[in-house]
């Protein structure tokens, strides 16, 4: 693999930053022929971008100068079953590269085995790229083996109240986000991490989304409230006396099918829509948790954005619309 544009070696860690003037967009994808087929139409969409994805970016958003997408992150936080294939990092990687677009592996939480097939992607990436890891695990093993990689501190690292059920902000009682503890901090630091990527918790304040040191990463439109290791759907097949266990085969199912929840409500209820996707629970932002955002933008607290490009609404068109 050839070196990513932005391609830099491990800084020093946490450190207080000049704040940039606007954001970067990056697009996730877990499917290498999703991410193919949206950096194709990408190349006809120009920085109408975001109707690729079906999304209606707000009148906030930080794009007067009608920023394209600057990168592509590749892989899934949160389920080891979907960890890529070497065939299917190089496809991404390869593809991403030849757009002109920088490049990021994530990574979920990991068995020992896990760990180890980890390894074998991580051999194959080029210094300076950026690995989005959610696993302490893994990241002192990356810090160790891949010195040359620049890891960033993955959302499922960051301990917040992010209950969408809630009421109100009293039944959470924000103050920030987990990353804002001097403790992590340190250990961060010892790692030499230089990015988070956080959620936007329900209630949240734009002051929830700033950090004294480290560049921000916020994930839109969806955050995620909880995850583990059992997947619902891919238990639904199976019999009742081996339901819901965690040693099954995977057909990645997950990839193709997602519900939404219910919980009870008012007639004039504005909570936020819950969704479930394999072993993993998300919410869509509210308008109020937009503004949130936008408000962070402005402060020059974050200065990257993630969009999903696997949950957003274009997936009934496949990319296609």
């Amino acid at each position: 693999m050839g070196q990513t544009p932005e391609a830099s070696a491990r800084g020093p860690g946490l450190r207080a930053v000049n704040r940039p003037a606007t954001v970067r967009w990056a697009v996730s994808f877990t499917e290498p022929d999703r991410l193919v087929r949206f950096l194709t139409s990408l190349c006809a969409a120009g920085t109408d971008w975001p109707r690729l994805l079906g999304l209606d970016l707000p009148e906030w958003a930080p794009m007067p100068d009608h920023q394209r997408v600057s990168r592509i992150h590749f892989g899934n936080e949160f389920c080891e079953r979907l960890l890529p294939s070497a065939r299917e990092l190089q496809a991404a990687f390869g593809a991403t590269s030849a757009s002109g677009l920088d490049f990021g592996l994530a990574l979920p939480m990991l068995t020992d085995g896990g760990i180890e097939e980890a390894d074998v992607l991580l051999a194959m990436l080029p210094e300076g790229t950026e690995v989005t890891v959610n696993d302490w695990g893994l990241m002192r093993r990356l810090t160790r083996r891949f010195p040359g990689l620049r890891p960033t501190a993955g959302r499922l690292l960051c301990r917040m109240l992010k209950e969408p059920r809630a009421p109100s902000a009293a039944f959470l009682e924000l103050g920030g986000h987990g990353f804002m503890t001097a403790g992590l901090e340190r250990l961060l630091e010892r790692f030499g991490v230089g990015r988070l990527e956080i959620d936007v918790p329900p209630f949240a304040r734009s002051t929830d989304l700033c950090a004294q040191r480290g560049r921000i990463s916020v994930h839109t439109p969806f955050g995620f409230a909880t995850t583990g290791r059992i997947c619902r759907i891919g238990n639904l097949h199976r019999p009742m006396e081996r339901k819901f266990a965690t040693g099954h085969t995977c057909a990645r199912e997950c990839l193709r099918y997602w519900w939404e929840l219910s919980a009870r409500q008012e007639p004039d209820d504005a909570s936020m829509r819950i969704f479930q996707r394999g072993n993993t629970i998300f919410y869509r932002h509210t308008a109020a948790m937009t503004q949130a955002l936008a408000g962070a933008v402005a402060a020059g607290s974050i200065d990257r954005i993630v969009i999903s490009g696997d949950c957003n609404a274009a997936r009934r068109a496949d990319l296609g619309a």
